[in-house]
């Protein structure tokens, strides 16, 4: 759980510095809307779990290629006096582990309670302090003293609030697009996004770059928003839009209210509003992009690849914590003191069992690649190795595989004709020959019999009583309906006959051939 959180947080911060990065040309190039979308990538990273087992032995565990050889030795004995290095760090992992996992939790869960108190309480006081109530679309407009600009709260019950000099510093026209893209955040679910983003960043609360992706992310939402008001309207419009933003500027915090600006992107904001709304086909080209760009990163992140186990391995040596061990099997408890028995005859004794309850045994791994290096590995005390992929590559290969080849099959020798496949075992081990001449002969016996059984004649005599009914059903249905002037009709007619007469001509001389 600990080795999957790191990739977790690792991933989706190296996933935010790149949204990062490329939000301002996928803005500029396909619109706010799709440079907002963007956001998903590192929450869908979060939210990810950890590849299944098959495909995480895939992914981490290197593939043995042609000309590689893999010898695997396992030894049993008694444990060794000391333990190594690696077996006494793995021991005291699991408490470094708890500890730093409960500093997150509890940083996590302190910011979440700040953030809900310091948000119930501001919105407790926008309400007490509320001149006058309005409600429009199911959306409570209220204008209240401690509202610092326009802007909109609120999931269950969603409000409007405004400034109590709203009226005298805002003209009309002004006043109903900001009306407008208050309740636009509502309509678009905005403040869900700010709680789930605020979720996010409570996950990352130790995290730099997190906080500048949170303050980023909310400049994207709003220019989204401001691209939804101004679709279709006037310049007139846009630059009663733009007067009404540089009066609601202010500077606010981290917050799950969506307020109509802060002074963090003023400038881009304002340029933003002077560009043409984008056509429908570049918004489609770049949604396509931005949907490309969240598979691959999810695609490549993924915890259990080879790319997220290298980052956890370096985060655990940093730290001093093996993320990819396994934990030891606890021993098991003794066994009740069964009564006195008959002495039985002598059996070989087990191996020996250490302290931790894992056998000690030692697996000794031989690889030669194709240039010739061997490479030797060996386990600690009970066989497990601190390397993850040599320790799936071990357990991988102690598993009983069938050997499968293909060869040329003797009849009489092979088994009969019909037998396609033959199996044979070598005490555990399998293996599995299939006879490629005996597949080819049978595939091309049954080919020849398809052709001879097609009757090419009676396909084409079929085809042409086909196409004769279907001509004669519809020249049926034009002769019927009179709703067709009479003299289009007379001239479908005709044509029906001549088609008629056509497929009977051709009818009759494939009769005769």
């Amino acid at each position: 759980m600990i080795g999957w959180l790191v990739e977790a947080l690792i991933a989706s911060t190296i996933l935010m510095a790149l949204v990062m990065l490329v939000r301002a040309p996928v803005r500029n190039a396909f619109g706010p809307q799709v440079g907002y979308m963007l956001w998903l990538l590192p929450l869908l990273r979060l939210m990810l779990p950890p590849l299944p087992d098959g495909l995480r032995q895939a992914a981490v565990t290197p593939i043995s290629r042609a000309s590689e050889t893999i010898t695997i030795f396992v030894a049993d004995g008694a444990a060794p006096a000391t333990a190594t290095p690696a077996a006494a760090g793995l021991s005291v992992g699991p408490s470094i582990g708890l500890i730093v996992g409960g500093l997150w939790a509890l940083g996590a869960l302190g910011f979440l309670v700040w953030h809900l108190a310091g948000h119930g309480r501001f919105c407790r006081r926008l309400i007490g302090s509320a001149a006058s109530v309005e409600e429009l679309d199911g959306i409570r407009v209220i204008a209240s003293e401690a509202a610092p600009g326009p802007l909109a709260f609120g999931i269950v019950r969603r409000y409007v609030a405004f400034p109590l000099d709203f009226a005298d510093r805002y003209d009309a026209d002004e006043r109903e697009l900001a009306l407008a893209h208050e309740i636009g955040h509502h309509q678009r679910g905005d403040l869900i996004a700010n709680w789930i983003a605020l979720a996010v960043l409570a996950i990352h609360w130790f995290n730099p770059v997190a906080w500048r992706a949170f303050r980023a992310f909310r400049a994207d939402q709003e220019l989204a928003n401001d691209a939804r008001v101004l679709a279709g309207r006037s310049v007139i419009d846009r630059h009663a839009y733009a007067c009404a933003i540089v009066k609601a500027a202010h500077g606010g915090a981290v917050s799950a209210a969506c307020h109509l600006h802060t002074i963090d992107d003023l400038k881009g904001r304002i340029r933003m509003l002077s560009t043409s709304p984008r056509s429908r086909r570049r918004l489609v080209m770049g949604g396509t992009l931005v949907s490309t760009l969240v598979l691959a990163g999810l695609g490549l992140t993924a915890s259990g690849t080879s790319a997220a186990a290298a980052l956890s391995g370096k985060v655990g040596d940093t730290i001093g914590v093996d993320l990819q061990s396994v934990p030891a099997v606890p021993p098991a408890p003794p066994a009740p003191a069964a009564p006195a028995a008959p002495a039985a005859p002598a059996v070989p004794a087990a191996p020996a069992v250490s302290a931790s309850g894992a056998a000690s045994r030692h697996v000794f791994v031989r690889q030669v690649g194709k240039d010739g290096k061997v490479n030797t590995y060996t386990s600690a005390a009970g066989g497990r190795f601190d390397d993850h992929a040599i320790q799936q590559l071990v357990d991988d290969s102690l598993r009983s595989a069938p050997e499968v080849t293909s060869r040329r099959c003797v009849d009489g020798v092979d088994g009969g004709p019909r037998q396609y496949t033959l199996t044979t075992a070598t005490g555990s081990k399998r293996a599995i020959v299939i006879c490629t001449n005996r597949i080819g002969e049978a595939a091309a016996t049954a080919s020849k019999a398809a052709v001879a059984s097609i009757d090419v004649a009676a396909i084409r005599r079929n085809a042409m009583a086909s196409a004769f009914a279907s001509v004669r059903a519809s020249r049926a249905s034009i002769a019927a309906n009179r709703d067709i002037p009479e003299t289009d009709r007379k001239a479908a007619l005709a044509d029906m006959d001549q088609a008629l007469a056509e497929l009977r001509a051709e009818t009759a001389s494939a009769e005769q051939d």
